[in-house]
């Protein structure tokens, strides 16, 4: 990492230029605006260039440079989007250095650097990535073991790495939970266990498991996302009774009447046995097919979690992410709850 990168200093104080780059980032990132993509990067660019040691502004250009790529498929092929790996990585490694106290950013910077090394082929860096996302992990277990187990699930599904990825989403599950679930449990019991699952994450004063496993303002259908992307890594691994019984999951929230994909989990069970071999097909990750995708290389890749309907913004409106959300290990428990 470049010296200058490494001596610098955050600054916390807000830009009239800062405020309002972050703001419309989290205006259009809500809305699922991603042609507005070059409007948020040019604002949060120029908020930049006025405050290069902006915290919120540096680690929001590492965030929307990879939303640019993890929804490429909605691109035109002749987009050079490579080029979005290795700036969401550079300014992620800014970030964490301006803040090494927002555990989010190792997660993130580790999962996107595992990318840049799978594109380039860089197996020392495939290497230092991965062992980056283990450290994260051990940071914040619920946030970061999604991040890298995301990444994981674009292998093939006889490899290791993969069916770490795959083991990992139960993990989370349990460690949401704050009582012993497994995946056996799970599945035995999905109504009674998964119902009282969303309702002890939602009423749960614990930052880490509220933010990482809940519906918040910043992700309103985290719950539906989840468990839409571990549908679809049990569909790949040939796992297609457990998979639909997760895919239903996704209806316990009572926000999935809201959420703008929910008509994508019946059509997912109806195309299992296609799927299962579309998402197995070998591919360029670069330039994506136009066959199903999984989450993870899909148009919901990031919005499947993230994104409001135009009803869903209107009453809940901009609620400025308070600073404990960049500071997470030095939050009160109780000021991160709403956001």
């Amino acid at each position: 990492m470049l010296s200058y990168i490494r001596d610098k200093q955050p600054s916390l104080h807000e830009t009239r230029e800062a405020q309002e780059a972050n703001e419309y980032m989290w205006e259009q990132f809500h809305l699922g605006n991603y042609d507005s993509i070059p409007s948020i990067l040019e604002k949060l660019n120029d908020a930049y260039e006025t405050d290069p040691n902006n915290v919120k502004v540096t680690a929001h250009l590492g965030f929307v440079y990879l939303w640019t790529f993890s929804e490429r498929v909605r691109q035109d092929l002749k987009v050079r989007m490579l080029e979005n790996v290795f700036l969401s990585n550079r300014f992620f490694k800014e970030a964490m250095i301006l803040n090494p106290k927002d555990p989010r950013l190792d997660g993130f910077q580790a999962a996107v650097q595992l990318c840049e090394g799978a594109l380039t082929n860089n197996r020392e860096m495939l290497a230092t990535s991965y062992f980056s996302g283990l450290k994260a992990i051990k940071k914040w277990p619920q946030f970061n073991r999604f991040a890298l187990g995301y990444v994981e699930s674009q292998l093939d599904t006889g490899s290791k790495i993969y069916k770490q990825g795959l083991r990992y989403q139960w993990h989370i599950l349990n460690e949401c939970s704050e009582m012993k679930l497994t995946k056996e449990k799970i599945l035995e019991c999905p109504n009674e266990l998964l119902t009282r699952l969303f309702n002890t994450i939602n009423n749960s004063t614990n930052p880490k498991i509220k933010r990482a496993c809940g519906n918040t303002w910043i992700a309103p259908h985290n719950w539906e996302g989840f468990f839409l992307n571990l549908g679809d890594m049990l569909v790949k691994a040939g796992e297609l009774n457990d998979a639909k019984i997760i895919y239903n999951a996704a209806k316990y929230a009572p926000s999935f009447n809201q959420w703008v994909y929910k008509n994508v989990i019946d059509k997912r069970i109806a195309e299992m046995n296609e799927n299962k071999e579309a998402f197995n097909r070998h591919q360029n990750l670069i330039h994506l097919s136009y066959m199903p995708q999984m989450m993870i290389n899909s148009e919901m890749s990031c919005m499947g979690c993230h994104e409001m309907s135009k009803q869903e913004f209107a009453q809940a409106g901009y609620q400025e992410p308070r600073m404990e959300i960049y500071f997470l290990s030095d939050a009160h428990k109780h000021s991160l709850i709403n956001n």
